[in-house]
């Protein structure tokens, strides 16, 4: 609402007791740098105060549309800051459950490896024992432990290529055979008698 010409400011004394000027609309937006639409949303909120009809204190206004707006930029600062802890504290809270995450991944694969050691050391003794009760021959013996021993080195591998680096594959499943093969008596092996006769024709 435009003010009339005769009488765009008119003085009054202000709440503080202080001089002061009531305006029209289009004066006091002159005077704020701001459009209609701002002056009277913020008449609205109550945030400047309506004398008549259309008509405000001009240092009154201004005055209160300078806090509100220094209020405003204090919250939206505020608000930015939490806003910047909260994304903060969340990723402190994902980078701890990863890595909380990682270690009980670690812990289990390596509680798995202890139990396939655990069954794998009593079965690798069984099996190595196998070529000294089925054979007196040295060169037989010796061969069938070290496929024995082959097959054993590859379960450490793969238990180990599984595991993904959380430990070693075990003793029990790395073990590897004795250099020289176990001897069982002192005893030449028997050669039969026809045998015996062939060897001497």
């Amino acid at each position: 609402m435009a003010d009339t010409p005769e009488q765009p400011f008119t003085p009054v004394v202000g709440d503080d007791g202080r001089m002061d000027f009531e305006v029209g609309l289009t004066t006091l937006c002159l005077w704020a740098d701001c459009s209609d639409e701002t002056i009277l949303k913020l008449a609205r909120a109550s945030v400047i105060k309506r004398y008549g009809k259309g008509r405000y204190r001009l240092r009154e206004a201004l005055v209160a549309r300078l806090r509100y707006l220094q209020d405003e930029q204090r919250r939206a600062t505020k608000s930015a800051g939490e806003s910047r802890l909260k994304d903060k504290r969340a990723e402190e809270i994902d980078m701890r459950l990863e890595e909380r995450s990682g270690a009980l991944i670690n812990e289990a694969r390596a509680e798995a490896l202890a139990i396939v050691d655990e069954f794998a050391g009593p079965l690798r003794a069984d099996l190595m024992s196998i070529p000294a009760r089925v054979t007196k021959d040295l060169a037989l013996r010796r061969q069938i432990e070290t496929h024995i021993d082959d097959a054993f080195g590859a379960a450490a591998k793969r238990a180990a290529d599984t595991a993904g680096g959380a430990g070693p594959a075990g003793e029990a499943v790395g073990a590897k055979a004795a250099d020289k093969p176990r001897r069982v008596g002192t005893r030449k092996p028997r050669v039969s008698p026809q045998r015996r006769r062939t060897r001497f024709s």
